[in-house]
């Protein structure tokens, strides 16, 4: 049996079923695994400033955002990726070419180009933040670690083609947004930045995720858990499959680990 000493957490689809909230019996395993001096860390592709309930409701010190490219530990930024302004240059012709609305993502704010254009208003509809204007040098004086892109699924070719730097992965298969991430950024980036701060080996951690932004993480650590849920190419990459995040999946899975 491996002496885990972390245990790593994606938040939506996880932690948090698509829609709905930390459920009590997730959060008092978290407060188990606190008892145990295990460190919990939370792992996700949002941003700090749409992680916050979250984070309120688990108590946890250590996240890292916006898919790795940002890392905080006990109230101080750890480590950070900013996209590379000649990259966002880019972008922003690009988009602006196309007529495609951006959200850019700083490390305390979010701002888009066009707050009225439809695929702005959907990709918003759900959650209880709004985007503000985006003032044109906003992406130039801010370090911007993420971007949305909102367009249809056939028109992100372009982008792709022109910018391999970016990766642009679809919110969901009906979505006219997606997640624009560094190529070379994901969470194992950040995750293996955290543990090195914390003096534990990924051999001594455990992951929970359900995405396919999950599969490098699930890979890295020594105990990768999909999510019951989670599409097959995650579950190959994981060692263990437990329930869905509706059926509290990571209680589940600590348990059947011995973990709580």
């Amino acid at each position: 049996m491996m002496n885990y000493k972390v245990v790593i957490l994606d938040i939506d689809g996880t932690i948090v079923p698509h829609g709905k909230t930390v459920s009590p019996a997730t959060k008092d395993a978290i407060q188990r695994l606190k008892d145990k001096n295990m460190q919990v860390v939370i792992a996700t592709g949002r941003a700090p400033y749409f992680s916050n309930s979250v984070v309120e409701e688990t108590g946890v010190e250590s996240m890292v955002f916006f898919n790795g490219s940002y890392v905080y530990h006990e109230g101080k930024e750890i480590y950070q990726s900013a996209i590379d302004k000649s990259i966002l240059k880019r972008v922003h012709q690009l988009s602006g070419d196309y007529q495609h609305p951006l959200t850019f993502l700083s490390g305390s704010s979010f701002t888009a180009t066009d707050l009225s254009h439809p695929f702005v208003v959907e990709a918003y509809s759900h959650d209880p933040w709004k985007p503000v204007l985006a003032s044109p040098r906003y992406w130039m004086e801010q370090d911007i670690y993420q971007l949305f892109l909102h367009c249809n699924l056939e028109e992100e070719i372009h982008y792709k083609a022109k910018i391999p730097e970016l990766d642009f992965r679809r919110w969901s298969s009906g979505a006219r947004t997606c997640d624009v991430n560094l190529t070379n950024s994901n969470k194992s980036v950040g995750i293996t930045k955290l543990l090195e701060k914390l003096g534990i080996a990924p051999d001594e951690a455990v992951a929970f995720g359900d995405g396919i932004n999950d599969i490098e993480m699930l890979s890295l650590v020594g105990m990768g858990v999909a999510m019951g849920a989670a599409s097959d190419e995650l579950k190959q990459a994981a060692n263990m499959v437990t329930l869905s995040a509706e059926e509290d999946g990571v209680v589940y899975g600590l348990a059947k680990l011995g973990l709580i």
